[in-house]
């Protein structure tokens, strides 16, 4: 192997290795600012001066604080004297209303979003998508339609956090042996990385890749 060879193997490599670390990290980076910046900012303006991680210490305990006064029966009724306020108002209470079913929705209870994964044609007949079904009824649509259907997320590559809410019948949705982390990998590797039938790969996968890019 020629020299230029050598390095470009070199440096493929450290890429491949070094890429999941630069991203974990920035991931990690940005919402601990992000989450940070919430009671921090206002704190420095007090202050003077920015402590960092105070102001997500500060939200943390604050939340700790206000699910442990909702466990008892005063700190029920201030909740729910603050919540019909906040409900009350024309514009705000609309936006609360809205927010406060979908949190509840999301978090409350322990119901998962995404139910199963299965397959839809979209976005034109005899061409398929992973799909995530995040409601087995809509009576709504039912009515309509006249049969069955289900809500089901189709994301987008390579950014799964933006995608189409599709109202389909149910015998027009196709299961699929995946799981849900499983569809979403391959949405957002766009494909490139197909389920495997043995267990989950966990990190890098070292030899396969020195193998790949050869001697």
């Amino acid at each position: 192997m020629s020299a230029r060879r050598r390095l470009r193997r070199y440096f493929f490599t450290g890429l491949v290795v070094l890429a999941p670390v630069g991203a974990t990290a920035a991931i990690l980076v940005w919402l601990f600012n992000t989450l940070d910046a919430i009671l921090g900012t206002p704190l420095q303006r007090v202050i003077g001066m920015h402590v960092p991680g105070l102001g997500l210490l500060l939200l943390a305990l604050a939340i700790l604080g206000i699910g442990w006064l909702a466990t008892y029966a005063l700190g029920r009724q201030l909740i729910a004297w603050w919540n019909n306020m906040l409900a009350r108002f024309p514009i705000a209470g609309r936006i609360y209303n809205t927010t406060s079913q979908i949190v509840q929705a999301v978090l409350g209870g322990g119901r998962r979003v995404f139910l199963r994964t299965v397959l839809v044609e979209f976005p034109t007949p005899g061409s398929y998508a992973i799909g995530w079904v995040t409601a087995e009824q809509n009576p709504a649509a039912e009515a309509v339609v006249g049969e069955p259907c289900v809500n089901v997320f189709v994301a987008t590559t390579p950014n799964p956090t933006s995608g189409y809410l599709l109202i389909v019948p149910r015998t027009r949705t196709r299961p699929v042996d995946l799981t849900i982390e499983e569809g979403m990998k391959l949405v957002i590797s766009a494909g490139a990385l197909l389920p495997t039938d043995g267990p989950p790969q966990e990190g890098l996968d070292l030899s396969s890749l020195l193998a790949r890019t050869g001697p």
